[in-house]
């Protein structure tokens, strides 16, 4: 696997793990418009209506990219805990 950061696959690892928190926090962010989209008036607004559609391409756009670090980040594992001794 070819490393887009310089320093070794330590480091890309904690990039990546950072990556995860940061677009985790993104969408929680996030989850609070959508919240807001839900009070409304008598009938469904188009205000709500573009505040979500606003908000869900972002939130889509993240979990993406959350998915595909994170399936990075399991092929890059090549061993869990310390080695057996002897």
């Amino acid at each position: 696997m070819t490393s887009r950061y310089a320093y070794g696959t330590s480091v890309r690892r904690s990039v990546l793990a950072e990556l995860l928190v940061t677009l985790a926090r993104f969408n929680a962010t996030q989850l609070a418009g959508v919240h807001q989209a839900l009070v409304h008036e008598q009938e469904r607004s188009g205000t709500v209506w573009a505040l979500e559609w606003m908000i869900l391409p972002q939130m889509a756009q993240a979990t993406t990219r959350g998915l595909t670090t994170a399936q990075d980040l399991c092929r890059s594992v090549t061993r869990l805990g310390s080695p057996n001794p002897g």
